[in-house]
C-alpha cells in the first residue's frame, strides 16, 4: 500500500476543546449540547443520543469548540487517547476540553483518520509523547506534529469501512457472550432450584 506520512496538522484542522469551569450541569433551556468524555463509548463513531443530553449556556463565544457530522473527536486527557468520527450531533453543539477536534482536510476521510488514530502502532507513538502523572495528556502541538500514513483516499475509504465492520463484530460476539452467560445463569438457577425442591 503506497501511503505518504503526514503530520496530524496537515490532515486536519486541530482545535482544542471547551474548558469548564465546574462540573457541568444540564441547563433545560441551554443552548450548546456539550459532548463529555463519558458520552463516548469506545466506539469508532459517536452518534448523539436523547440519553446524553446536557445543556449549556457558556458566557463567552464558543464558535471555534463547535462540533459537526464528520468531524473526529480525540480523547486527549487519560490513559486511553482513542479517537471517534462524529456521526450526527445536533447543530449547536461543542466538544469539552476533555478532546481536540479535528475538522479533516480535503482528501483525508474522518473515518479513516479515526481508524487509524486508533491503530496500535499510532496509539504506541501517543503513549510516548503523553505526560503528567495525575491526569496524563497529549499535549497538542505533539500531537500535531505526530505522522499518520495517509494512502490514496480510495484506499482511506475502504479501511475506514473493514474497522467500522470490525466494530460492529465485536459487539455482536460481546453481545453473544453476554446472552450465553445469561443463558447459563438462569438454567443453573432453575436446575439448583428443582433439586432444592425434591430434597
Amino acid at each position: 500500500m503506497n501511503a505518504q506520512m503526514t503530520r496530524i496538522v496537515d490532515c486536519a484542522d486541530l482545535l482544542p476543546g471547551y474548558a469548564l469551569k465546574s462540573r457541568a450541569e444540564h441547563e433545560p433551556e441551554g443552548i450548546y449540547q456539550i459532548i463529555l468524555g463519558k458520552h463516548l463509548t469506545g466506539s469508532l463513531s459517536y452518534r448523539y443520543s436523547e440519553k446524553h443530553e446536557l445543556r449549556i449556556t457558556p458566557k463567552r463565544s464558543v464558535e471555534k469548540y463547535r462540533v459537526r457530522s464528520g468531524d473526529v473527536l480525540f480523547v486527549s486527557r487519560g490513559s486511553r487517547n482513542h479517537a471517534a468520527v462524529v456521526e450526527s450531533v445536533p447543530d449547536l453543539t461543542i466538544a469539552s476540553a476533555t478532546f481536540y477536534i479535528l475538522h479533516p482536510r480535503d482528501g483525508i476521510d474522518s473515518g479513516y483518520l479515526a481508524w487509524c488514530l486508533n491503530q496500535a502502532s499510532i496509539q504506541a507513538q501517543i503513549g510516548q509523547v503523553r505526560t503528567g502523572a495525575g491526569t496524563p495528556i497529549v499535549q497538542r502541538k505533539v500531537f500535531a506534529d505526530l505522522a499518520i500514513p495517509v494512502p490514496s483516499l480510495e484506499k482511506q475509504q475502504q479501511l475506514a469501512a473493514l474497522g467500522d465492520l470490525m466494530v460492529q463484530e465485536q459487539h455482536i460476539r460481546k453481545k453473544l457472550v453476554d446472552e450465553t452467560k445469561k443463558l447459563h445463569r438462569v438454567h443453573g438457577q432453575q436446575l439448583l432450584h428443582r433439586m432444592a425442591t425434591k430434597n
